[in-house]
């Protein structure tokens, strides 16, 4: 009895507050969380309500309005769902993300045909200019009003065109039925859309009146976190730190940034800056993402307005980043205004598994989000993986079924890889050099006082050198190096890796000796055994091939890398890589030799008689199958098979003649006075792989093009010493004579979009491990990504200004101080 008597009774503590104070804390941490985050509708759209759903007050919010990433919204009206299958509280934020975005007015080549009786008619493009609510829906082939789909809610009975959807090409009265009365449905839609968008025209700003100091004031203190959050993603830094308390010497980034601004401007705007209300300030995590939200929207717009209406390819590559969540890179590669050609990083997609087909609808998402045309693709470029490049189930697969002229290309840089690496597994004598390698380096590597003693070697010994005069002296000469670490998926690594242990070998040999005398014991024989493979004669012999053979190979891989290059380019430096290889095999001997004796000479490496008999295994004449001599054996059975692997892997993947596309791009290649240029060769090309492209009487105005195209530049002068189509392509613009050839202008350009390589995704995961780091694991998906895009695209990243931020970032929500 006295226990119950000292418990307050529940009911006279109940108040208003406590019903809601979990659905607050809900809310705030998942918005805090993820800013991306959008409730699921309640129906979907085969199942459309007749009435407004009911709404759980247990995921409701009523302190704020959440933010919606614009990114994560179907801007396809025939998609999307509609308003009123949303949460409550998340409208608003459904509306200000779909005003940003704007009326879905795609700009297509032909409009799909539907049949009025007995004529065709379709949609077209100007009626957009006298309706600028109009949305054309791609999937279904219909129009929808733009701010009557924003403003439903009251309405549970709506007009056909609203919902459904309008396909009547014959009449505009249908649009101006609709339009109807000032006072009707539309007109209030209109208003209401008027408003949301203007924030100056909100009720807020009517009552609560800001003079221009004020403005200015809050726009100064926005601007500074704009360029905070704009430095700190160009150079890849964390925003956030440990501590973000006032009396934090060290408040992370973001914050220690915009106090070094306020230390730097003049006393005026220092206290500007310093004295921003505490519940506006526009600093908490959630602003800085909105501001870098923004900032990467712009920057992929930009992008986006680059590549206009121009085809292009799509280059993917996935990669696990460090938190083991595998990442798509997508890449937009084409051909600009400028006629030079791009590769821009576009976007970065967590993918839940590596399955092809959803590969295909992330990647088509994100095309149909910026209004970028999937029937535009006319290139793919992956890697060899069978869920990319699989010919029936693949990735290239279903978008050939989409894009039948998207023609795949396997990334050059990649086959190169696959080549060498078989040739290192398919001779034996390879495989073993390559394991001992990595032993020796691994052996200095691992121990800080190894690498230092490797270092105070190597010092000695250029001194050593200098002193005699075998070692010239200048500014950057004989710089002391280290042992390279190869990796397994980049082989130019693998060069580097047997370069700098030739130039290394007499510290490391010496460092050796030195541990085998004073090291403990267990090292003493580990080094031994080290120092003894690598002191043997075929080691040596494998090191100095490798070495030579991979000089050559060296050139292409550094080629293939390279940003843009077109794809005849790319073929022309694998045929010169064949041939190189070829001298070597058949004239390279008797100097490879020699360069073997020499080295063997200098550090006093037994080097066998190559006129005696090769003894095989431990020389036991048992073991011993053929009578050849050491010279035989390593000439033929090393030097030559080594060659030959090479050789026959390189004609393997690099075959000129296992795509008559690339055969037939060849004739425009202008090397030698445009000695490859055929008529027939380019109508073939244009009819057979383009026929979207170059409708029928297109191609005979290509075919008239090509006799006087091929006249004109024999005869001028700045067509004689092209090396490259893409040369091609810019020197045409140049001399303006693309206006006259805009056919064979129009062939070259969807050749040149043709990818060569996957490098840019590679260089784009690069970035992202610089991103996402071990401290900063966890980062969302959505901020990796527009950190990503300002880190990569730096270029457009610098050319946003900080009024057009400020005005989107205040029509993105309320906001309690005035920007305008």
């Amino acid at each position: 009895m006295s226990e119950q008597s000292n418990q307050p009774s529940s009911k006279r503590t109940k108040q208003i507050d406590t019903w809601f104070l979990r659905s607050n804390r809900q809310s705030s941490n998942s918005i805090g969380s993820s800013q991306a985050s959008v409730s699921t509708p309640i129906f979907t759209e085969q199942q459309q309500p007749s009435e407004s759903p009911v709404v759980n007050s247990q995921t409701q919010s009523i302190e704020f309005e959440p933010e919606v990433n614009s990114n994560v919204l179907e801007r396809d009206p025939g998609k999307r769902c509609p308003i009123r299958s949303y949460l409550v509280n998340e409208r608003d934020s459904i509306r200000r993300a779909y005003i940003l975005l704007g009326p879905f007015q795609p700009k297509l080549k032909d409009y799909p045909l539907s049949p009025f009786g007995s004529q065709n008619r379709k949609f077209s493009y100007d009626w957009f200019d006298n309706n600028p609510w109009l949305e054309y829906s791609i999937h279904l082939d219909k129009v929808f009003c733009f701010p009557c789909y924003l403003f439903d809610k009251d309405k549970p009975h709506h007009p056909t065109f609203t919902v459904d959807g309008l396909r009547s090409w014959k009449s505009k009265d249908v649009l101006n039925k609709h339009v109807g009365v000032i006072n009707g449905s539309h007109h209030v839609a209109m208003q209401r859309w008027d408003l949301l968008r203007n924030p100056s025209k909100q009720i807020e700003s009517v009552l609560v009146k800001k003079t221009s100091k004020d403005v200015k004031d809050n726009q100064f203190r926005l601007k500074a976190s704009i360029e905070s959050i704009r430095l700190l993603a160009n150079q890849g830094q964390a925003f956030r730190g440990h501590d973000e308390s006032e009396s934090s010497y060290n408040a992370g980034n973001f914050k220690q940034v915009r106090k070094s601004f306020a230390r730097m401007a003049i006393e005026e705007d220092r206290v500007v800056l310093q004295n921003a209300p505490g519940n506006a300030k526009y600093t908490s995590p959630l602003i800085q993402k909105q501001l870098l939200n923004i900032l990467g929207n712009k920057v992929r717009n930009m992008i986006r307005e680059e590549v206009g209406e121009a085809k292009f390819c799509i280059l993917v590559d996935e990669a696990v980043d460090v938190a083991s969540k595998e990442q798509m890179s997508l890449i937009l590669r084409f051909v600009d205004s400028c006629d030079m050609v791009r590769e821009r990083f576009f976007k970065i997609v967590s993918v839940p598994n590596t399955n092809s087909q959803t590969l295909k609808v992330e990647i088509c998402k994100v095309l149909r989000m910026f209004n970028l045309q999937v029937k535009n693709i006319r290139g793919q470029g992956y890697d060899g993986a069978s869920n990319m490049s699989g010919i029936w189930n693949g990735l290239q697969a279903l978008f050939l079924e989409e894009c039948p002229y998207a023609y795949y290309i396997h990334c050059f840089a990649h086959r190169l890889q696959l080549t060498l690496n078989a040739s290192a597994k398919g001779v034996h004598d390879i495989w073993q050099f390559f394991s001992t390698l990595q032993l020796i380096v691994n052996f200095e590597d691992s121990s800080a006082k190894r690498h230092s003693e490797l270092k105070a070697t190597r010092e000695e010994e250029i001194q050593e050198l200098i002193a005699i005069g075998q070692l010239e002296t200048g500014r950057g000469a004989n710089q002391t190096c280290t042992l390279q670490r190869a990796s397994t998926t980049r082989w130019g690594s693998h060069f580097r890796s047997i370069r700098s242990l030739i130039e290394l070998f007499g510290s490391v040999q010496k460092t050796l000796d030195h541990m085998m005398e004073n090291a403990l014991l267990p090292i003493q024989g580990e080094a031994k055994g080290i120092l003894k493979a690598m002191m043997s004669f075929d080691f040596v012999f494998c090191l100095l091939l490798m070495q030579r053979v991979m000089k050559i190979t060296e050139v292409l891989c550094e080629t293939l890398q390279r940003k843009s290059i077109d794809i005849l380019h790319a073929l022309n430096f694998v045929k010169h890589t064949k041939s190189l290889l070829q001298d070597l095999r058949e004239d390279g001997w008797a100097a490879f030799v020699g360069n073997v004796e020499s080295f063997c000479e200098t550090y006093s490496i037994d080097m066998p008689d190559m006129s005696a008999r090769y003894m095989d295994g431990t020389g036991r004449r048992c073991q011993q199958r053929n009578f050849i001599t050491n010279e035989h054996y390593y000439h033929v059975d090393v030097y030559n098979v080594v060659l030959d692997f090479q050789l026959s892997e390189l004609n393997r993947r690099f075959t000129e003649q296992s795509s008559e596309l690339l055969i037939l791009s060849s004739t425009l290649d202008p090397r030698d006075k445009f000695s490859q240029f055929q008529t027939e060769k380019v109508c073939n090309l244009a009819k057979k792989f383009y026929p979207e492209d170059f409708v029928q009487g297109e191609i005979f105005a290509l075919e008239l093009e090509c006799a006087f195209y091929e006249k004109d530049m024999l005869i001028d002068p700045k067509f004689q010493n092209l090396v490259s189509i893409s040369d091609l392509c810019q020197q045409l613009v140049q001399s303006r004579k693309a206006e006259f050839f805009p056919m064979i202008y129009r062939l070259i350009c969807l050749v040149l979009t043709l990818p060569v390589s996957t490098a840019t995704t590679e260089r784009s995961f690069s970035s992202m491990n610089i991103i996402k780091n071990k401290l900063r694991n966890k980062i969302e998906d959505e901020f990796l990504d527009d950190c990503m895009v300002l880190h990569i695209e730096k270029e457009f990243a610098e050319a946003i200004d900080n009024d057009s931020v400020i005005k989107e970032f205040e029509a993105t929500g309320s906001r309690r101080v005035k920007f305008s």
